[in-house]
């Protein structure tokens, strides 16, 4: 079965939409998420011809301490000073039932490589003000290593701490101005 989804330009709403990391730290998991994003969704006639832009402001970094974050955005891991931002294009969708596989082309650091996400629609409606909304979740696993993201430490004679394989979440709403064509 297909989905279908309301045609049009539909902006991502950050404050009802999070993107979120985790990668392995010793024997857990470090999460953490960014505050500052934006981007356009457009959502062809045909499903699978459209498309998505969205910026990250990786100085909006945020794990829940201070200090970790501001090593975030040293040289050591984002680079912010040099690269205040990490963008997503996508290159194409595909459908597989009620499955999709979105396909960009991410860049951190400068460095552009082809991702796959998994994307999941989680519905759509009017919201309280006449916005019509649209909602995803994407996931995915990259090499943070592949993006010159590269800050470790190890233990002595030991292993490196940090793992490479970084999780991304995306759950978004995308919206489109109330009375508007979206």
């Amino acid at each position: 079965m297909s989905i279908e989804i309301k045609p049009g330009r539909y902006e991502i709403d950050p404050v009802h939409s999070s993107i979120s990391f985790s990668t392995r730290f010793v024997a857990a998991r470090v999460r953490g998420t960014f505050a500052a994003f934006s981007g356009t969704v457009e959502v062809a006639e045909d499903l699978v011809k459209s498309s998505v832009t969205a910026t990250i402001d990786v100085a909006s970094v945020h794990t829940g301490i201070e200090a970790r974050d501001e090593h975030l955005r040293s040289g050591d891991y984002f680079d912010v000073a040099g690269h205040p931002e990490a963008t997503f294009t996508s290159t194409g969708l595909e459908a597989d039932g009620d499955r999709y596989t979105l396909r960009g082309d991410l860049s951190i650091r400068g460095t552009i490589r082809p991702v796959e996400l998994d994307l999941y629609f989680t519905g759509d409606g009017v919201d309280h003000f006449g916005n019509f909304r649209i909602g995803f979740r994407a996931t995915t696993r990259v090499s943070r290593s592949a993006f010159g993201v590269v800050g470790n430490v190890s233990q002595p004679g030991g292993p490196l701490l940090i793992g490479d394989a970084t999780e991304l979440t995306l759950e978004i709403q995308a919206t489109t101005p109330a009375g508007g064509e979206s």
